[in-house]
């Protein structure tokens, strides 16, 4: 079972729309999915209320340890795992960090939303394993992101090439307890996501069928 953590320390750049947004294109990606929200503020929970299909499953922790709900996925059959994070330095992100094949640190593209990250990448790097960097509710101007993508090299994190852009198809959709991708198939948002998902597979060494990598990497 692959686990993918992500983090932010700064709340509103949209790590929860990140994450139920890549644990659904891993499902039409042919992996079995499931969400951990571990933010107190519940907002994939509130999402999944919200949402008609049964996948990927969403888990809080409701008193649960994190380690237990990984364990309880993995005998239920994931692929992989999406954990959500409080939007702080808070213990569940170093546990998480560790427990994951990967950290990506959503980030928006603006000063105030890049100079909140350096300890969130220093979580990412610290665990080891791998991470990445996600730009996300940007604009579509390409100056913009040009001049975030050189303040974030610092890190020396690899950055996903794509960004996602801030689109109506992401709230609108969320309301339905869907996803952009679902919400409207083919649309401009759709394909950021597919692209921001074949990067994050990249990352995570995914090259074979997805249920076939899942398994070798359990």
């Amino acid at each position: 079972m692959l686990v993918i953590t992500l983090a932010s320390r700064k709340g509103g750049v949209g790590k929860s729309s990140c994450a139920r947004a890549l644990a659904v294109q891993a499902l039409i990606d042919g992996m079995r999915t499931g969400i951990i929200d571990a933010d107190p503020q519940g907002t994939v929970l509130a999402w999944a209320k919200r949402r008609e299909a049964k996948a990927p499953a969403v888990y809080g922790l409701d008193g649960t340890t994190l380690e237990s709900r990984l364990a309880g996925l993995q005998n239920a059959g994931a692929d992989l795992v999406v954990i959500d994070t409080p939007p702080s330095i808070h213990p569940v992100i170093g546990m998480a960090a560790q427990a994951s094949d990967l950290v990506l640190v959503v980030t928006g593209p603006y000063p105030d939303d890049l100079s909140a990250i350096g300890s969130t990448v220093q979580i990412a790097k610290g665990q080891g394993r791998g991470g990445g960097i996600i730009l996300n509710r940007t604009p579509s101007k390409a100056a913009a992101l040009q001049l975030a993508r050189g303040a974030l090299a610092v890190f020396d994190l690899p950055i996903c090439p794509n960004a996602i852009v801030q689109r109506v198809a992401h709230p609108y959709s969320s309301s339905e307890g869907m996803t952009a991708q679902e919400w409207e198939p083919g649309g401009s948002a759709a394909k950021e996501i597919e692209e921001v998902w074949r990067w994050t597979k990249a990352l995570l060494g995914i090259n074979a069928p997805a249920a076939e990598a899942a398994e070798a990497a359990s």
